[in-house]
């Protein structure tokens, strides 16, 4: 089985990191049901955007409904419920066991995945689960490797695991902190993350200060193949509250070391920690580290150097630091002495001397203080610039007397559009060169690959053979994503571009034959084939017409 790489999207430029960097699903929020609600999340608006988004490149979209639901936002949460499975998500995750079911009642095809706030890390937890229609567990972080092989080997549901990201110091699914001291509970997704506070313990004459319940961050690399081996089907990487180049830097570094066999250096654990490091990172529960980081309870970064001078100004002070990682503008900085930390970012610099910076800004920094690296700005260029891609490959068919064909295929997925009538090369001949210049024009999201070009001789406008793949490549997305979203089936989808699209798929002979106007709807169609109304507007006609006129089992499309 595939091992799934499961990324957060806290909003749709995270989405996009992770579709970009290798994710292979993404979980997200929308409005007010989910644990995240400082997370910009998705609305019904966006929402039908993401999911076509994320299978065009066949990522799947799981929405999170981790929350406990009171009685008054069951109605609220249906039509969340509804509007996402109507646009096609993949799975719901789900803590409050109460909705579970009710979900189950009035939409029995939904999966649902039991959310890590449930708390389950056992057989027994796992099979009550599963007796209830859950097909996955978000095993809490808790989960012993033992006790996942017992999972595994007793029982048939898939099995997600965090590997990166911050902890609770909590139990999962079981802190109370802001909901007794602020009345915010963030199992209703209102944290107010009271842990991360400094705090005092005092016991007799021994006084002890710092992040004292502020936990490391996870990061468990070195026990993927573990985890792996144990049943884990899905590794999970919390993260909706971070940024963009968070995610996509994360999901890159972990799609690399999944597709080299686990292997993993030192090199991309630095990286990872430039991103985001609270605690230098933990293996967690699995390792039986402490947990605990007391000294600070944000970003630590990397260390870099240390400060070799200051020297004060009129206006901007002169600090010099030595250190062996190269700046550049847009870093961001930090220095610690004494407990005591100061950031800057860096835009105004020089190089002096081998390894040696110095820095204007309005800051005090004593000389002697650990220099660290919070943002490396290359970096996250160099992240922010990675993008997915479709390989299409085409051929055009430019024959005198007939419209002009360009059939385009990727992976299982061919279609066929037509254009004009050629006419017959007077002086202005299409070329191959031409042709494959024009055709190559499919956006960013596609790249060609080979193109066959069939011709004898023939004149075609510019407008024309841009226009011919527009409507080709607009035919693959929709027949890309319909092929994601219901890959078991064979699609053939009639509309005014003569679509013709054929999946590669032996011992399936189904069709859906998709229609937008009722008039073209046969009435004498295979009891083999699927067909499915789904017009371009929708208005009340459209349904009385339909009802009126077909009584064979034919899907309405709204």
């Amino acid at each position: 089985m595939k091992i799934e790489l499961l990324a957060p999207a806290g909003d749709m430029a995270c989405l996009e990191a992770a579709i970009n960097n290798g994710a292979d699903a993404v979980y997200l929020g929308i409005q007010d049901f989910n644990a995240r609600k400082n997370a910009e999340n998705f609305t019904k608006e966006t929402l039908p955007q993401a999911i076509k988004r994320c299978h065009l490149f066949g990522v799947k979209v799981y929405l999170a409904l981790n929350v406990l639901i009171k009685d008054e936002e069951i109605e609220g949460v249906l039509d969340t419920v509804y509007w996402a499975l109507k646009n096609e998500i993949d799975a719901i995750i789900v803590q409050d066991i109460g909705l579970a079911n009710i979900i189950k009642q009035k939409f029995p095809n939904a999966n649902l995945h039991a959310s890590t706030q449930m708390g389950v890390s056992t057989l027994e937890g796992a099979r009550f689960l599963k007796s209830l229609g859950f097909s996955r567990v978000v095993l809490a972080r808790e989960t012993q490797i033992e006790e996942i092989k017992r999972i595994k080997e007793n029982l048939d549901i898939e099995i997600e695991y965090f590997i990166h990201g911050a902890l609770c110091v909590g139990y999962s699914g079981n802190c109370y902190f802001s909901s007794l001291v602020e009345g915010e509970s963030g199992n209703c997704g209102r944290c107010k993350q009271l842990c991360r506070l400094p705090f005092t313990i005092e016991k007799g004459s021994v006084k002890k200060q710092g992040f004292l319940l502020s936990t490391k961050d996870l990061c468990l690399v070195e026990k993927l193949k573990d985890l792996v081996d144990a049943g884990v089907t899905s590794l999970k990487i919390e993260g909706r509250a971070r940024r963009s180049a968070y995610v996509g830097g994360i999901v890159n570094e972990y799609r690399k070391i999944l597709d080299a066999n686990y292997q993993y250096s030192n090199n991309d654990i630095i990286k990872m920690k430039k991103l985001f490091n609270r605690g230098e990172f933990a293996c967690g529960y699995l390792k039986g580290e402490k947990m605990i980081y007391p000294k600070l309870n944000s970003h630590l970064g990397i260390e870099i150097g240390n400060v070799e001078k200051f020297k004060r100004g009129n206006r901007f002070n002169e600090i010099t630091i030595l250190s062996n990682h190269p700046l550049y503008k847009g870093d961001v900085l930090q220095f610690e002495k004494e407990g005591k930390y100061y950031s800057l970012s860096v835009y105004d610099f020089k190089n002096i001397a081998k390894n040696l910076y110095t820095l204007t800004s309005t800051n005090v920094v004593p000389v002697g203080a650990k220099v660290s690296l919070l943002v490396d700005k290359k970096q996250e260029e160099e992240i922010n610039q990675t993008k997915r891609v479709i390989e299409v490959d085409a051929k055009l068919i430019a024959l005198k007397g007939q419209p002009a064909k360009l059939e385009l295929s990727s992976g299982q997925v061919e279609i066929e559009a037509e254009g004009n009538v050629c006419l017959g090369a007077i002086s202005q001949e299409l070329s191959y060169d031409e042709a494959f210049s024009q055709i190559s024009k499919m956006g960013e999201d596609y790249v060609l690959g080979q193109l066959d070009f069939i011709s004898d001789g023939v004149f075609i406008r510019k407008s024309e053979l841009n226009q011919l793949r527009r409507d080709a490549v607009e035919m693959l997305e929709r027949a890309i994503i319909f092929k994601n979203e219901k890959d078991n089936l064979q699609l053939e989808k009639i509309n005014e571009f003569s679509l013709k699209i054929k999946q590669k798929q032996k011992n399936n002979d189904k069709n859906i034959l998709i229609f937008d106007d009722l008039t073209k709807i046969p009435k004498d169609f295979s009891e083999k084939d699927i067909i499915v109304f789904s017009p371009s507007e929708l208005n009340s006609k459209h349904l009385i017409d339909f009802c009126n006129n077909f009584k064979e089992k034919i899907y309405f499309d709204c």
